[in-house]
């Protein structure tokens, strides 16, 4: 238990700092160095593609090593880019180049942390793997609550207060994961980093359960998590006439209602998770459709925390089928795959709905969603073997 206490800190520590990356990078591009909105989705893209590379590069290298020293390796660099960052700021040395090393050592930070991080759980749950993950999953929501309540108040503490906040943060991930017991190194082979990738999907391809949660996961963050980066805010500007502030509630209330998702989760670990994972597509199809005739702010915002319930929980139940389901010798990569599916989907959705918006309107970008999630049910149950997955825990 001491040792799931210290995992919990470090991955809350580490959450902090990243879970207000894409805030951070949003306001010094837009806000301070004010650039046109192409410009600036440019370097976000330039940003995220080696990150991509090393999401990759990271789970296979998880799987080779022990994850613990990987990870204090990791943030005893990380740490000192926003503090790094702060000091470009102070001696106003604050422009386009700082901003694109600051935004790319914090993405690939995360990137190779992220699979390390998940595959250690697996080996300190004790028998408990649903509630450790959604103990970690529950975390990661808090602190993500929490560090855009801070990055909101940047114009009032300043930039500079936020970056070294950030990096303390990092720095205290250093402490907590140390205390989390070294684990036996795997000698595998030595191979490349691309023939480590290539193995880990090959395993996915060959469990059909895994491969049934990734193409799902993938397919919803596409048009779900798509439709929520850009149908809300586009809702509250366009249908509510709404402010920062106004979406800014709308996102904390979605993100309460994933917290709270992983709270049930936490209290009722669930002996058939396929089932509900897949019965979670269906449900949020009715949620969307209700958002989708745009009703008044209140009923709204009652509507936003449903998804919030709904997404915590998808989220948590993908993660946790995975981690059961997957063969330890790959793990780490197939967790680097899932997490390469959010990295991908979400910017694929953006773009695609962004493009329905302007040939359409703004609700009708929902359609997609809606329609999506139902094929997603009716493939849950009838093609892939959740429906009949059974939990070993």
């Amino acid at each position: 238990m001491r040792h799931l206490v210290s995992y919990l800190a470090s991955t809350g520590f580490a959450g902090f700092a990243t879970s207000m990356q894409n805030m951070l990078i949003s306001w010094m591009l837009v806000g301070m160095l004010v650039l046109p909105a192409d410009r600036a989705g440019l370097i976000q893209g330039a940003v995220a593609i080696p990150a991509i590379i090393a999401l990759l590069w990271g789970g296979a290298i998880a799987d080779r090593m022990d994850p613990r020293s990987l990870l204090i390796r990791i943030y005893g660099i990380a740490w000192l880019v926003p503090i790094a960052m702060a000091f470009c700021v102070h001696i106003d040395e604050f422009h386009v180049l700082s901003v694109i090393l600051f935004g790319l050592g914090i993405a690939l930070t995360n990137a190779l942390s992220t699979p390390a991080l998940q595959s250690i759980l697996n080996r300190i749950s004790q028998g408990r793997l649903q509630r450790s993950v959604s103990a970690a999953t529950l975390i990661g929501f808090i602190v993500q609550i929490a560090a855009l309540t801070l990055a909101s108040f940047m114009e009032i503490i300043g930039l500079t207060t936020v970056l070294i906040v950030q990096g303390l943060c990092l720095a205290a991930a250093i402490v907590a994961i140390s205390r989390v017991p070294r684990t036996q190194e795997q000698h595998l082979p030595t191979t490349t980093a691309l023939s480590n990738i290539r193995e880990g999907v090959a395993a996915a391809w060959g469990n059909p359960v895994v491969l049934g949660v990734l193409t799902i996961n993938f397919i919803a963050l596409v048009f779900n998590a798509g439709a929520f980066n850009i149908v809300v805010p586009y809702m509250v500007k366009r249908i509510y006439d709404g402010g920062a502030a106004d979406l800014g509630v709308l996102m904390i209330v979605f993100y309460t209602g994933a917290s709270l998702s992983n709270v049930l989760m936490l209290i009722a670990p669930q002996r058939f998770p396929g089932r509900l994972y897949v019965i979670s597509q269906l449900t949020r199809a009715v949620v969307v459709a209700l958002v989708w005739f745009a009703p008044g702010q209140t009923f709204l915002t009652a509507l936003l925390f449903l998804w919030g319930l709904n997404m915590g929980m998808t989220s948590n139940l993908a993660r946790t089928i995975l981690q059961e389901a997957s063969p330890s010798r790959y793990l780490g990569r197939i967790l680097s795959l899932f997490n390469l599916g959010m990295l991908v989907a979400i910017p694929i959705g953006v773009m695609t709905l962004g493009q329905i918006i302007e040939a359409f309107d703004t609700v009708t970008a929902l359609i997609p969603a809606m329609v999506v999630s139902i094929g997603l049910f009716v493939a849950g149950v009838c093609v892939t073997k959740l429906w009949h997955y059974r939990s070993p825990d």
